[in-house]
């Protein structure tokens, strides 16, 4: 049998690269499965940056998995305007390996059992306004949940008076960064200081650095006493005994507030919509729920199976980050093509959670889709995968488990959106285009 040659360069892609952006950023789920639709399995497209597109679960595999020095860091500007440039997002290799192992026990495992909690207050604090008969957008309230969750869980803004600090700082961190303009210029890789939408994100920058600062000083004097993750991390050393500088902490305290922070609003909202638009996957999860009352565990909530199912699958619709991007080292075989180093690759969930053979009628609410089967890493990837696969990916989906359970066991709700939802940009984020609008229909005693 005759081997196929390997093809030099990269795969064919659209033409008309700066429309290709416009549409990724106005909606990146319907264009990336378009692309795919039309140009098979791998292609190559601009999205905030030209790179090689694929949502092929073996070729999701190969690029999750590949060896440490596969890849490189990716130094555009953008990026590091809001990421800064001393945290994970600047590392690859063993340097990304040796920063990880200071961060992401923190936010797995026991350190989750002291935060149910928080979370449950966080919750009930942003709903409990709402009374029978009153119609709201669950955006808004789910926004203040997840504001609420990172400031006290995260950062120990422990009063008041230091989350509605924060909660200001954060805004317009997230306002700044999320401006169209700001977007359009960053995705240009427009670079020079002066334009409007890069100071005032500068100083939005500055200020949420300088609170983040004030949270790490104090968790320096409070040390593990004190229950929030960033107690944690500034106590944590390297194998040398050092610990993490007080620049790099904040650079990944701001990921991973923009990570978390996003996941989550993004999250309740089409976890609450699919739930009161499919009322037998409702009526399931309540009979799991009811038996263990509004007040249970937060961990015996999140150890109930078709709750944990039903986050799954919200997450696989509606994955907030629709494609992980890797800058290559060396080059990389890829199906039939060898792509050259210094090139942009990307494992795009948007495409592979819409995968026919791994999910069935994938267009469909199904959460016991994920009770008939377990996925792998490269069949299911709604927080990344691979090296940097997001830290606070179990605190995100915990805090989505604990915030539906408390809703859900207080109050009857019903869904006024009717029709087929669609997505709009707000901010930074890909949300239903209307927030998802319920009203309460009583409270449950």
């Amino acid at each position: 049998m005759t081997e196929t040659a390997l093809i030099a360069g990269l795969p064919p892609g659209p033409p008309l690269r700066l429309l290709q952006m416009f549409r990724y950023l106005r909606d990146p789920y319907t264009t990336l499965r378009g692309y795919a639709q039309h140009y098979g399995n791998l292609f190559t497209v601009r999205t905030a940056r030209l790179c090689v597109m694929t949502g092929r679960p073996d070729l999701v595999r190969q690029i999750i998995s590949a060896p440490v020095d596969q890849y490189g860091v990716n130094y555009e500007p953008g990026p590091a305007r809001v990421l800064g440039t001393n945290g994970t997002t600047r590392l690859a290799g063993r340097a990304l390996r040796r920063e990880r192992r200071l961060i992401v026990p923190h936010f797995q495992g026991e350190t989750l059992n002291a935060l149910g909690g928080m979370i449950r207050e966080a919750t009930l604090d942003a709903f409990d306004k709402f009374r029978p008969g009153d119609s709201f957008v669950v955006r808004d309230p789910a926004i203040d949940v997840a504001l609420d969750v990172i400031l006290r869980t995260v950062f120990g803004a422990d009063t008041a008076e230091r989350r509605e600090t924060f909660r200001v700082a954060v805004r317009a961190f997230s306002k700044g960064f999320g401006n169209p303009a700001f977007l359009i210029l960053t995705a240009l890789r427009f670079d020079k200081e002066w334009p409007p939408p890069y100071r005032r994100f500068a100083t939005a920058r500055q200020r949420l650095e300088a609170l983040l600062q004030d949270a790490i000083e104090r968790a320096r004097e409070e040390g593990l006493a004190g229950a929030a993750i960033l107690n944690r991390v500034v106590a944590a050393r390297y194998d040398d005994g050092t610990p993490m500088s007080d620049v790099a902490i904040r650079d990944n305290m701001i990921t991973t507030l923009i990570a978390g922070h996003e996941t989550s609003v993004v999250s309740l909202c089409w976890g609450l919509y699919w739930l009161h638009r499919e009322k037998r996957c409702l009526d399931l999860l309540m009979d799991e729920l009811t038996p263990l009352g509004p007040d249970a565990d937060p961990m015996a909530w999140a150890r109930l199976p078709y709750l944990d199912a039903v986050v799954k699958e919200t997450l696989r619709l509606w994955p907030v980050v629709t494609d992980i991007n890797r800058v290559l080292a060396q080059p990389m075989q890829l199906d039939r093509y060898e792509v050259p180093a210094g090139t942009n690759i990307a494992a795009s969930s948007a495409i592979l959670h819409y995968d026919p053979d791994l999910y069935p009628d994938a267009e469909a609410f199904r959460p016991e889709r994920f009770l008939d089967r377990r996925f792998g890493p490269h069949e299911y990837l709604p927080f990344g995968g691979g090296e940097r696969m997001c830290p606070g990916s179990h605190l995100s989906v915990f805090e989505l488990k604990i915030a539906l359970a408390t809703l859900l066991t207080r109050a009857r709700y019903t869904l006024l959106d009717e029709g087929t939802m669609t997505v709009k940009r707000m901010g930074g984020m890909m949300t239903p285009s209307s927030g998802v609008r319920l009203r309460l229909e009583e409270l449950r005693r």
